[in-house]
């Protein structure tokens, strides 16, 4: 059985100079991690030379690239599939994932309509189907609220699966466990349907107020947000998650902290690595 490589996505890597982002990354690729979520960041917007010889440092240190990215759902709209598929094939991957999308600004504050999520998978089929003919699976990378928001008795969630056939899924199981699902079957349940997967834990006991500076510039930006810790200090299982990915097929598992509790970001990867290698399934 082969086993899982472990990826990250945030947390570290985001050095004040060049110098000392190659220095931590080189740091984060000695802990024992394989690839990034990080890497287009890294690869088309930190300087250097050029993009060409970014990707060859990534590559030399033991990072590969895991996707290419967008935003939002309005940054997808705007741009169209073809400048992402553009990135996937100069990152030589085969994966994409749109970030947030109509349901998580109800965390803002914003009424998200039916007309509006329903508007947004159209989009999302119609990108998929055309990231998908050249060969890039698109991915839609959930929070809470696509588990908590109903329309006509189906979460937002299964509404994107059910009316975006061509779209795969980016399972954040943290966000999933904080919306009141047992991780593990719900990996077991959508299958091959995933195709990426973000681990990140937090503290029980009750959300933390938080701010965020990501969201539309006039919706509220500290709300109640999970208490996130490293994995293994909270209500995650995280062995029985990565079972749950091995039976799947899942072969990298990217490690998330939206923000710090009481360690630093290398510290909290150096914990998340030895978590995950502790189960046996993780290089």
């Amino acid at each position: 059985m082969s086993k899982i490589k472990a990826s990250f996505i945030g947390i570290a890597g985001r050095g004040d100079t060049p110098e000392a982002m190659w220095a931590e990354l080189e740091t984060i690729a000695k802990m024992g991690y394989k690839a990034t979520e990080n890497a287009e960041s890294i690869v088309f917007r930190l300087g250097g030379p050029n993009w060409e010889d970014n990707l060859k440092h990534l590559l030399s240190i033991g990072l590969q690239p895991v996707d290419a990215q967008s935003f939002n759902g309005e940054d997808l709209r705007k741009r169209g599939p073809a400048p992402i598929i553009e990135n996937a094939h100069k990152l030589g991957v085969d994966k994409a994932v749109m970030f947030h999308g109509a349901a998580y600004y109800r965390k803002g504050g914003k009424i998200v309509t039916y007309d509006e999520v329903m508007n947004e998978i159209e989009m999302l089929e119609n990108a998929a189907k055309a990231m998908k003919a050249e060969g890039v699976k698109l991915c839609y990378h959930n929070h809470d609220h696509e588990f908590t928001t109903y329309f006509n008795g189906m979460t937002v969630y299964d509404m994107l699966l059910a009316y975006a056939p061509d779209l795969y899924m980016e399972l954040d199981v943290g966000w999933a466990t904080y919306a009141g699902y047992y991780a593990p079957d719900l990996i077991r349940r959508l299958g091959d349907r995933i195709q990426l997967m973000h681990f990140k834990d937090f503290l029980p006991g009750g959300p933390v107020k938080h701010t965020v500076p990501m969201l539309d510039p006039e919706l509220v930006k500290t709300y109640d947000m999970p208490n996130f810790c490293s994995l293994g200090s909270g209500a995650l299982p995280v062995h029985e998650c990565l079972k749950a990915c091995v039976d799947i097929g899942i072969d990298i598992v990217n490690v998330e902290q939206d923000f710090e509790h009481t360690l630093n970001g290398l510290e909290i990867l150096q914990v998340d690595y030895l978590v995950m290698k502790e189960s046996g399934l993780v290089e």
